[in-house]
């Protein structure tokens, strides 16, 4: 008997392990969308064909990559559940961030143990940029923030209204995002821009009788926040820290990003000494750092190599380019009597510089400092590229100037002093 069951155990065992293996590979033929056809980021394609396996079909997927193979699009994935399944599906290239030029939409097929994939070469157009809104922020009283955004036609649309202080303020187009920033008492709070709603907070801690937020800055989607007690972080857009720097002795003021470097204004505690330090924004290691003698401002980006600070000493302005490669400070220029209020970059030679008694035009060669909107006060200024404009605010106005010849083209009332102006775009 027991030989027997011996015999039926190696018998059931032979039988199994003599199954065959399942080595053809699902079947697809696509009929849409053609090879090389060309379309426009946000279409929908009609993904159409047939798929088949010689036993079942376990799942379709449907993607787009890049050249580097990497996904870029929501992907799908169908579960068909037998051996023969008609594709007719609709595909949307839904990432308007996609630039110009040629990517694959990929069908992947499998039975379980064998895949087959299809690739099918695409062109694709990007989304033009254009500006969506300018979110500006006031301040009716000490403990209370007001956001506003204002489209393109200059409707209004409030935002939020949040208790607190304020500090400042930027915008994430990549992200549709809105970062604000309090102080001492206000929180740093991120809204979504496509139904204003609050998506995360870090509130500040008032009892430290100090600020606890200094500044904010946006880059490629990540928000870099300084912090007066010493520290840097970066959010993402769910405010996720993805880098933090500490940094002791200093309280630290105004941030600003440019390649892969982290600028930071920073006072030494107890004392008047200025500094900027250099952090590698991968690493977080302080690459060099440099004295200063002006209370930032706004940075500027020149070129890869210099970074024009706009800043003050008292109650003079002055303009600095600050050298990378050497570390070090230069006057390219002059400014007229007064104090730096705000500045902006037109392009890599020429820049707007907000000052008490007027706005200025500073070309780099040639170097030359020009009046371009005298007797306004920009509190807040930015060149808009797309329509040639240039934006700011004065006391509770927001004016809007033709670039080319600085004509007033409209101008808007607020209910308070405007603190703040972003721009924001449609990616």
């Amino acid at each position: 008997m027991k030989k027997l069951f011996l015999l039926f155990t190696l018998f059931s065992v032979l039988l199994f392990s003599c199954k065959k293996k399942d080595e053809i590979s699902p079947y697809i033929q696509i009929t849409s969308p053609n090879e090389n056809s060309n379309h426009d980021v946000l279409d929908t394609l009609a993904v159409v064909g047939v798929v088949s396996d010689n036993e079942q079909l376990e799942y379709v997927k449907i993607s787009l990559l890049n050249e580097d193979n990497i996904s870029v699009a929501s992907v799908i994935t169908l579960f068909p559940d037998t051996k023969e399944y008609t594709l007719n599906h609709e595909f949307i290239i839904d990432n308007i961030l996609l630039e110009s030029g040629n990517y694959n939409l990929l069908i992947t097929v499998s039975d379980g143990e064998n895949e087959t994939r299809k690739y099918i070469e695409l062109s694709l157009n990007e989304v033009a940029r254009e500006l969506t809104g300018i979110l500006f922020i006031e301040t009716p009283s000490d403990n209370s923030v007001v956001i506003k955004k204002m489209k393109p036609d200059l409707s209004g649309e409030f935002v939020a209204t949040v208790s607190g202080d304020f500090s400042s303020a930027a915008t994430s187009s990549k992200n549709q995002t809105f970062y604000m920033a309090g102080s001492e008492t206000g929180s740093l709070r991120a809204f979504s821009m496509l139904n204003n709603a609050e998506l995360w907070d870090v509130p500040a801690n008032p009892l430290t009788g100090a600020p606890y937020f200094s500044d904010v800055f946006e880059d490629d989607g990540l928000l870099y926040v300084s912090f007066f007690d010493g520290e840097i972080k970066a959010f993402d857009k769910n405010g996720t820290v993805k880098l933090q720097i500490v940094e002791s002795g200093y309280n630290l003021l105004k941030i600003y990003k440019q390649g892969n470097i982290i600028f930071s204004e920073q006072q030494q505690i107890g004392t008047v000494n200025r500094r900027l330090v250099m952090y590698d924004a991968t690493s977080s290691v302080m690459i060099q750092s440099v004295s200063s003698d002006i209370e930032i401002v706004t940075f500027c980006k020149r070129n890869d190599d210099n970074v024009f600070v706009f800043g003050n000493n008292g109650s003079q302005g002055f303009m600095k380019n600050y050298v990378i490669s050497d570390n070090g400070f230069w006057e390219p220029h002059v400014l007229p009597t007064g104090m730096v209020l705000s500045a902006t970059a037109v392009d890599e030679n020429t820049f707007l510089i907000g000052q008490e008694n007027g706005v200025s035009k500073y070309t780099y060669n040639p170097n030359s400092l020009t009046d371009y909107l005298p007797a306004v006060a920009a509190t807040s200024i930015k060149y808009e590229p797309i329509s040639n404009l240039v934006v700011l605010s004065q006391s509770a106005s927001v004016k809007f100037y033709n670039y080319s010849n600085a004509a007033l083209v409209n101008s808007i009332i607020a209910s308070s002093e405007i603190k703040s102006l972003s721009l924001l775009y449609n990616k």
